[in-house]
């Protein structure tokens, strides 16, 4: 077996004909593989605008813990791309992926990538139409997103309006919480391990419910929350020039971890500052609400209010004990590491919990009740 060949050993032009062999060609891929441009059909409608994203993805934890093989990388990796694109109310329709490679990486790794980047992209209803291969120091993967929006359904950052209530699809936190459960070995259940791990190994958008909710119109705005919850509502505000009022106690945590939570000593805007549970942040009208939790509830999902869109360009969070403090930009940053790319998921500490500036309590309290 050629598993433990390196890139080096193969060549590029063995490697490329290694990933364009393991796919079949896609019926929108007008002339199959092999051209040194890629003719995709997307049969886009009149009213359809093209949406597209680009990412950046490295070794995740997952592969790094060795929770789960190669295959995780290129799933997340591609599911990293394809999130904006749903968030955004598209459909993924095709993906391109780039991979740059150490000299020393084996076939059987880059067979186990492409392996997990096609099987994400299928799951999305999209498929691989092209992609490149170079040498790099350390390994990535870029990954291109195509998707199709109808114009009067598409979800920017710069819709919300005052009056709006904040949503939060799924739970936040789990995957930290499990990157330091294990790091610091701390004690945990069977159950609560096997909520963490999938956490860690599975990090994918909401994609079926973030497609039902984009086509039924019910946000105003939206952005997802990979990079963690404070920059989303920062992003989404900045956006729409207008504030919020959050509830700590609102952040939804995996009900089975509470133990695991109190052992960690941190709390819910903690563990949801990270980032990497890859869920969606809304700005819906009130008066969608009972359409938002039904679709929720048809698919078995959760969607949670955790606060609203004000008027007054400051956004404002009550912790447990009841003060309010402005919510700090707390989030992920690419460029704030030893240049692996992986921003703070490189570490796995928490934000740091000391908060903003204290704010006037009975104003903000006033204002939150308005959503209650």
């Amino acid at each position: 077996m050629d598993e433990d060949l390196t890139v080096r050993e193969a060549g590029e032009r063995r490697l490329v004909a290694e990933i364009a062999g393991m796919m079949a060609a896609p019926s929108m891929l007008v002339d199959g593989f092999g051209h040194d441009a890629a003719f995709v059909d997307l049969r886009q409608k009149d009213n359809e605008l093209l949406v597209l994203n680009t990412d950046r993805s490295g070794l995740n934890a997952a592969y790094g813990l060795g929770l789960a093989g190669p295959e995780c990388v290129g799933d997340f990796g591609v599911s990293h791309a394809i999130s904006d694109i749903v968030v955004s109310g598209g459909i993924p329709r095709a993906v391109t992926v780039a991979l740059l490679l150490p000299p020393d990486t084996t076939l059987g790794f880059v067979r186990g990538v492409m392996q997990g980047a096609a099987e994400a992209a299928r799951r999305y209803g999209a498929e691989i139409v092209a992609g490149d291969t170079k040498q790099n120091p350390k390994f990535a993967l870029v990954a291109t997103a195509l998707g199709t929006v109808p114009r009067d359904k598409r979800i920017c950052r710069s819709g919300a309006r005052p009056g709006d209530a904040l949503v939060v699809t799924g739970f936040l936190g789990s995957m930290l919480l499990g990157l330091i459960a294990l790091k610091r070995a701390l004690p945990i259940g069977v159950r609560a391990r096997r909520i963490v791990e999938q956490a860690i190994i599975e990090q994918r958008p909401p994609f079926t419910l973030g497609c039902a909710i984009a086509e039924a119109g019910i946000p105003h705005a939206g952005t997802d929350i990979s990079d963690g919850l404070p920059g989303a509502i920062h992003a989404l505000c900045g956006a729409s020039a207008c504030g919020a009022v959050v509830d700590e106690q609102r952040i939804p945590l995996h009900p089975d971890l509470d133990e695991l939570i109190l052992e960690s000593g941190l709390s819910p805007l903690q563990l949801s500052t990270a980032g990497g549970d890859w869920q969606f942040l809304y700005a819906v009208p009130p008066m969608h609400l009972p359409a938002m939790h039904q679709l929720a509830a048809s698919q078995d999902a959760k969607v949670t209010v955790i606060g609203g869109i004000t008027e007054r360009e400051e956004i404002a969070i009550r912790h447990f004990d009841g003060a309010w403090h402005q919510l700090e930009r707390l989030e992920h940053d690419s460029f704030a590491d030893d240049g692996n790319g992986t921003g703070h998921f490189s570490r796995t500490g928490a934000a740091p919990s000391q908060r903003g500036a204290a704010l006037e309590g009975r104003y903000f309290e006033a204002l939150w009740r308005k959503f209650l």
